[in-house]
């Protein structure tokens, strides 16, 4: 169930990033005027009761303006934060993202919260008010205007937050990891790649510790551009190896080796940057796996979620034995059986292998494109 909801979700955000950032922001601020409403309802009514005159406002004109504000709210902050992150974002530090996300949203709140009054109060208001309650409005909108803005801002806090917290876990895993899912072990099946710079140490003597950390950086951002293509899901960024995952149930063909030729081709697309900066163009070679895996929540002071078990451990020994083959990818047998279409890549076995620390072997196959 949470492999299906996760890569849906990945997939979607991957395919229609703007589209999914409107349906979050839509979702969200629907529940936050859900709730600012019912505050604000219950405020009226003991007023009202205080000054024993009636509060008539109808269940029907509750729901428009919770569903208006809600939708003019968060397509339009949607928009905004899809066409920033695009942007603007990348590489900016977390605090300035925040910071200038939620002044961008207080300002469209601004307008928003104007052009509300305007349709409920001014052009409306005898469809959704009685005279009373529209006159009582009216003569306090002042800080019912102050109110909106207030809990509207402080609200824009909570949804930049949210919204960095899902970068951290990455799309469709933070709803799993609040609600709890991972407070037990579970098993999943699925797919590993584990891409680990070629020559590394050579490369971090010559160019020195700040400019291969610049290097290691510049990689692994073009890397995730192939991430987003390619549905993949990083486990972990180790040194100067970056870990990436598939759920096995939502695939059933070599998806990941695509990804990999695709890594491939987007350095020697990037070779003139990074030649001309680093004086070397980076290349990565991987080893790959499938299996059975545990999927748990561990730590205290710093939670992640952490994936066990021995197809893992394949995966990160078959990425070490490309050095020695002289093999930019190796695949074990699972992730060969998966493959559909035949005339993609050529397959070619290297034997069956003992790998180290583990006394069952496996055979291990070497591929290529037709």
């Amino acid at each position: 169930m949470r492999n299906n909801y996760t890569f849906r979700t990945i997939r979607l955000a991957n395919k229609y990033p703007l589209l999914t950032s409107i349906i979050k922001q839509v979702v969200f601020w629907i529940i936050a005027f859900s709730l600012l409403v019912i505050i604000i309802h219950l405020n009226a009514l003991s007023i009202f009761k205080t000054i024993d005159r009636d509060f008539n406002i109808t269940f029907s004109s509750l729901i428009s303006f919770v569903l208006f504000a809600g939708l003019s709210l968060g397509v339009s902050l949607g928009i905004i934060d899809g066409l920033l992150e695009k942007r603007y974002f990348k590489n900016r530090p977390l605090g300035i993202s925040i910071l200038i996300g939620s002044l961008l949203y207080f300002i469209v709140l601004i307008g928003i919260v104007t052009l509300t009054r305007k349709v409920f109060l001014e052009h409306a208001g005898s469809f959704f008010f009685d005279e009373t309650t529209a006159l009582v409005l009216d003569k306090n909108w002042k800080y019912y205007y102050f109110i909106l803005l207030i809990y509207t801002f402080f609200m824009t806090l909570v949804m930049s937050f949210i919204n960095q917290m899902s970068k951290k876990f990455g799309p469709g895993l933070l709803l799993p990891f609040l609600f709890g899912r991972f407070r037990q072990p579970r098993e999943e099946e699925r797919i590993f790649m584990f891409l680990d710079l070629e020559a590394s140490t050579k490369l971090a003597e010559n160019l020195g510790h700040i400019k291969y950390s610049s290097l290691i950086q510049d990689c692994f951002l073009d890397i995730n551009k192939k991430v987003k293509d390619y549905n993949a899901e990083i486990y972990q960024y180790v040194g100067d190896e970056i870990v990436v995952s598939w759920p096995l149930n939502s695939f059933r063909n070599l998806n990941c080796i695509d990804f990999f030729f695709s890594v491939q081709k987007q350095f020697r697309e990037r070779e003139a940057f990074y030649l001309s900066k680093y004086k070397s163009l980076p290349f990565f070679k991987a080893g790959v796996h499938a299996g059975m895996v545990t999927a748990v929540e561990v730590g205290d002071v710093k939670r992640d979620i952490a994936y066990h078990g021995d197809t893992l451990n394949v995966a990160a020994r078959l990425e070490k034995l490309c050095g020695i083959y002289k093999k930019p990818i190796l695949i074990s047998e699972a992730v060969k059986n998966l493959q559909k279409d035949k005339s993609k890549y050529n397959i070619s076995s290297l034997g069956i292998k003992t790998l180290t620390g583990r006394e069952s072997k496996i055979e291990i196959f070497s591929i290529q494109k037709v």
